[in-house]
């Protein structure tokens, strides 16, 4: 069952909505913090696996 499920599930991860998404809740995590290096590490991780970050 693993084997049919795991490559399904890895092509999902690598769409660009996923990365999105996980970018998205890490965010929302790092602003629950009172430092800043966590929101450092969330530009710094955004850029390299969605790139630019664009505001609406």
């Amino acid at each position: 069952m693993i084997l049919i499920v795991k490559p399904i599930l890895m092509a999902f991860l690598k769409s660009d909505s996923v990365k999105r998404l996980v970018m998205d809740l890490l965010r929302a995590y790092a602003k629950t913090t009172d430092n800043t290096i966590d929101d450092q590490i969330c530009d710094y991780v955004g850029k390299n696996l969605i790139g630019p970050r664009v505001e609406k």
